[in-house]
């Protein structure tokens, strides 16, 4: 962590010693990186949100899917959000066990999905579409995998 900060401290005198600003520098790092996918927290994983959709039904399969065929129904005043996540992975990418994902909604409450990750790496492309069962009308903030986070705000239906 010393040495990150001091890197960052380096980079940010040599922004200064050519009239940039380090707030305005700072913040236009944040911003490429936010930009940029948001999956680096996940080496060797490229991730993408390619949807969100709401459903009475949702299949609880496994990602990448497998033979886990359940499938779910909403009670009355519920509705699944169904978020449909793109996987690439890479060499670089370390098999490991992953958490389950999870959403926010525009109050931060969090939701999870009964979906999970299994034997990630055994293909070098998939698809997913997680469930989540939310009130009706609830409005998506974020998705959350591992540590990496996606807005799903602008994919609302």
């Amino acid at each position: 962590m010393h040495a990150q900060k001091g890197a960052v401290l380096l980079f940010l005198s040599g922004l200064r010693e050519k009239g940039v600003r380090p707030l305005f520098a700072l913040a236009v790092t944040a911003a490429s990186a936010a930009a940029a996918g948001q999956s680096s927290s996940i080496p060797g994983l490229d991730i993408t949100v390619t949807k969100v959709e709401r459903a009475a039904t949702a299949s609880l399969r496994d990602c990448p899917p497998g033979s886990n065929t359940v499938t779910a129904v909403t009670r009355p005043g519920e509705q699944f959000a169904l978020v449909s996540v793109a996987f690439k992975v890479s060499q670089a990418y370390r098999p490991a066990p992953m958490k389950r994902p999870s959403i926010t909604d525009t109050t931060d409450k969090a939701y999870n999905t009964a979906a999970t990750f299994v034997d990630v790496g055994s293909v070098p492309e998939f698809s997913c579409t997680f469930p989540f069962r939310v009130p009706e009308g609830t409005k998506l903030k974020a998705l959350r995998i591992e540590n990496a986070s996606f807005d799903l705000s602008k994919l609302e239906p």
